[in-house]
């Protein structure tokens, strides 16, 4: 990838956090960011580490519940979500349970099943 283009993503993605009164985000989400950022971009582990646990410096972090899994997983069967697509329903049920009307994601595809009464947006 480019480093210009890996630039304009981290622009835009900035610029969606900034625009979000009280941004907020499940601990699960950190996992898949240093997992995306090292596997799919092969940034180092260290500047990966460092860049996914500065996150919680401008984005509110909390955990996921049990109760949160058992619902993304009994929502999943409804809805016919597979695979792993269950990352993407605990993410939406975080996001139901917190009150929140918007997603914003790189992966906005994802969250059709998961969450269609959410409005999803991509950077």
């Amino acid at each position: 990838m480019s480093t210009a283009f890996a630039n304009w993503q981290h622009a835009a993605c900035l610029r969606a956090l900034e625009a979000c009164a009280d941004p907020i985000s499940d601990a699960h989400a950190l996992a898949e960011t240093f997992a995306t950022l090292t596997g799919f971009y092969r940034v180092p582990a260290e500047a990966a580490a460092e860049l996914t646990l500065g996150l919680m410096a401008v984005v509110r972090v909390e955990a996921l519940s049990l109760a949160d899994y058992a619902t993304a997983i009994s929502e999943a069967r409804q809805r016919g979500v597979m695979g792993g697509g269950i990352y993407d329903s605990l993410h939406a049920t975080f996001a139901r349970r917190q009150g929140a009307r918007r997603v914003i994601t790189r992966n906005p595809g994802h969250f059709a099943h998961a969450a269609p009464e959410l409005e999803v947006m991509a950077p």
